[in-house]
């Protein structure tokens, strides 16, 4: 037994002398056999055996043919023990190990039967761990002597193994460790069902690994609405509601005044303190996930199939254009109601496509944002023709008019909008509607949802949250524009630091079907739970946004008028967690929300287009659209136009100042108003004594916004 222990010693990192140590390794097995024979200790033996045949199928000394066959030879004497019927699992371990030999040797059809052998026995439902090596060795070597069939036997083999390991983790954390361990499957998975010519299936595929978080999340509110939440998990949502109380007392001595594109992402927390009680937070979040039913294993998620996928696609002119990026390149799925087309942009794999992308769009954007303005048209210029945008429409998009996107990694980051098509001065909103979704499964899931459009436009309830800090003199204007159109009670509006407070919001989210947001937001990269909707006596998280006591059924649009409430960094399992998709899963059916941090004045005005255009009955994307096209072609003119009551209101309530003594309610009214109405004329100055004809016609200011869900 020692000199079987001190071989497998000799086999173990560090790797140095290796050679060396595996001859020693196979003077020690061959030692132990001096005691272990087959008929007294047939167990240790056939395992002294198996043990020879791992060294020599990887000998570095002598002729590698002979040192394979004598691995095989090893194996087989295994065999003799390490029956099917009375070893079944070191039989079929035993398998892998001769498919390993057989594969060096070039017997590749021995090779594969070995492995089915061992699948036989290593079931995705009894042995996942096990089925997955085995069912991926099989894909793998099918792959690499490009026998397509066998390689999609053996990868959806080992995907089903990875979704039964991952549908056993009861802890969110560990599903999603378990994912990325095995995201490269998937991958392997595509790409053989591309190369056989099964489109359909690598499509269902690339499809089945995105955003299973927040698939979870939204299955267990579809299903679990109405239901009252369980004593432990109010216990634990009361719990995380205190430490993110704490957090806010902890912020509010570090209160800033910054305008709406002053507001930046964060690494990091802002300071230990924060950090620490976080980390407490992401605990409580770890317990609350396990009492979830989906986690705990009462539900379980079907992936869609392809038939399902184009059920969503309501319009003959509308595509689904599903992106998907391997090691080597980055497939676009062009799904239409009755057909499915790819197109493939060869040489754009992970590092090549998603590492530039990091490179020259995200990393700019957080460490220079200014530097990155100047270079966004440049950088968009070259991801269209990486993406072969030009292409892409001619051979596949004649004659559609709407894109539904489904992106992949940093593609979530892209404002496809202002991609130019090739075409002189055009982009690709001149040419199509547009709307996101983070996976068709999450699209199928807002469909799902009680149809609260019953509702006639008429009816609809609508609430705003303005200016929650007090510091944003144009969001308290476009609050008061969108008041107007829609004669908004003042109960559902909530003005400044004296109403817009965290309780008031969830209230009000609580009882309106469209609700608008114009105040700051901050996006947190490296703890995506913790990017927030800043208000005046404190935040609302996105974590507090994905758990049970934030259920909004009514909900049919949420526009989230502040920056960075669509900026993260997706993971491996490509699952995008912002403030936007943290509305999907509360329950809104559409969400409006922002790339990057935005101009407060070029905000405002998209905001009021954007609901013109909603009021004369265009839908999401047109009204999107449209709002676009009319910030970009918006003159100095048309500036003079809006905002002429502006300098008239600032001058009446200079001729009010005296009206009331400085120490009444009415004065400190007085005041705010004036103050806001002064820095808005301000920045309307600033405009009209810029250079520029259209002052809004760069990207920057009006391809930030994006429409995620239903139509």
């Amino acid at each position: 037994m020692t000199q079987n222990n001190l071989g497998i010693a000799y086999l173990k990192p560090p790797y140095i002398y290796y050679g060396e140590n595996q001859e020693r390794a196979i003077a020690a097995f061959e030692a132990a056999l001096q005691v272990y024979s087959q008929e007294t200790f047939p167990m240790d033996w056939a395992m002294a055996q198996k043990n020879l045949g791992v060294v020599y199928s990887q000998r570095i000394i002598g002729n590698k043919a002979e040192n394979l066959d004598g691995a095989i030879k090893y194996y087989e004497a295994a065999f003799q023990v390490f029956t099917r019927d009375s070893f079944p699992y070191y039989w079929a371990k035993n398998q892998n190990n001769l498919a390993i030999a057989y594969t060096h040797l070039g017997q590749i059809d021995k090779a594969i039967a070995c492995c089915r052998f061992a699948i036989e026995i290593f079931t995705a439902k009894a042995f996942p761990s096990q089925c997955l090596t085995a069912s991926n060795q099989l894909g793998e070597i099918a792959t690499n002597t490009k026998r397509w069939l066998e390689a999609i036997e053996g990868y959806s083999l080992a995907i089903e193994a990875v979704e039964t390991s991952r549908s056993w983790a009861h802890s969110e954390s560990r599903r999603q460790e378990i994912l990325e361990e095995s995201i490269d499957v998937y991958q392997n998975m595509v790409q053989a069902c591309i190369n056989a010519g099964q489109i359909e299936k690598a499509f269902e595929y690339s499809e089945r690994s995105r955003s299973k978080l927040l698939v979870d999340l939204m299955a267990s509110y579809n299903l679990s609405q109405g239901e009252e939440i369980p004593p432990k998990v109010q216990e634990l949502l009361q719990q995380y509601e205190e430490l993110q109380r704490q957090i806010d007392q902890e912020r509010q001595s570090h209160k800033s005044e910054n305008n709406r594109s002053e507001t930046r992402a964060a690494f990091q927390a802002y300071n230990e303190a924060i950090a620490s009680l976080e980390t407490q937070k992401q605990q409580v979040w770890e317990n609350l996930r396990r009492e979830d039913p989906v986690l705990a294993g009462e539900i379980q998620v079907n992936p869609l199939s392809l038939s399902e996928i184009q059920k969503l696609i309501d319009q003959p002119n509308t595509v689904i254009l599903s992106f998907y990026t391997t090691n080597s390149d980055t497939h676009i799925f062009i799904v239409q109601q009755n057909q499915i087309t790819l197109h493939t942009c060869t040489g754009q794999g992970l590092n090549t496509l998603q590492g530039w992308i990091e490179q020259n769009w995200l990393l700019p954007y957080m460490n220079d944002s200014q530097k990155w303005e100047t270079q966004i048209n440049t950088i968009l210029c070259e991801l269209a023709e990486r993406l072969q945008i030009s292409e892409l429409i001619s051979e596949h998009l004649e004659g559609i008019e709407e894109l539904i996107l489904v992106p992949h990694l940093l593609l979530h980051q892209i404002p496809f909008a202002a991609l130019p098509t090739g075409e002189y001065q055009e982009y690709l909103a001149d040419k199509f509607l547009i709307r996101y979704t983070p996976s068709c499964q999450i699209l199928e899931f807002c469909q799902q949802r009680d149809n609260v459009e019953k509702f006639n436009e008429i009816s609809l309830q609508y609430g705003t949250v303005e200016d929650a800090e007090d510091n944003l003199p144009c969001a308290r204007f476009e609050g008061e524009k969108i008041a107007q159109m829609y004669n908004i009670p003042p109960e559902n509006r909530l003005i400044g630091s004296s109403q817009a407070t965290s309780n008031n919001y969830r209230q009000l989210a609580q009882q309106v079907q469209v609700l608008h947001s114009c105040h700051h937001a901050q996006s947190r990269l490296d703890n995506p739970l913790e990017s927030q909707l800043k208000l005046a006596d404190g935040s609302i998280t996105l974590g507090q946004l994905m758990t049970p006591s934030w259920r909004l059924p009514q909900l049919v649009e949420v526009f989230l008028s502040c920056c960075e409430t669509n900026l993260g960094t997706p993971s491996l399992t490509d699952d995008i967690l912002t403030l936007s998709t943290g509305f999907l899963c509360a329950g809104a059916r559409s969400v409006v929300s922002t790339l990057w941090s935005v101009n407060d004045l070029a905000t405002a005005l998209f905001s009021i287009f954007y609901y013109q255009q909603r009021q004369e009955g265009k839908n999401r994307p047109k009204a999107l659209h449209k709002a676009q096209i009319q910030l970009r072609e918006f003159t100095k003119l048309d500036l003079n136009k809006i905002f002429q009551e502006v300098e008239a209101r600032e001058k009446s309530l200079i001729g009010n100042r005296k009206k009331s003594p400085s120490n009444s309610i009415e004065y400190q009214q007085w005041k705010l108003e004036y103050n806001m109405y002064t820095k808005l004329n301000r920045q309307i100055k600033k405009i009209e004594n810029s250079t520029q004809q259209f002052p809004f016609s760069d990207p920057h200011y009006w391809a930030a916004f994006i429409c995620h869900g239903l139509r």
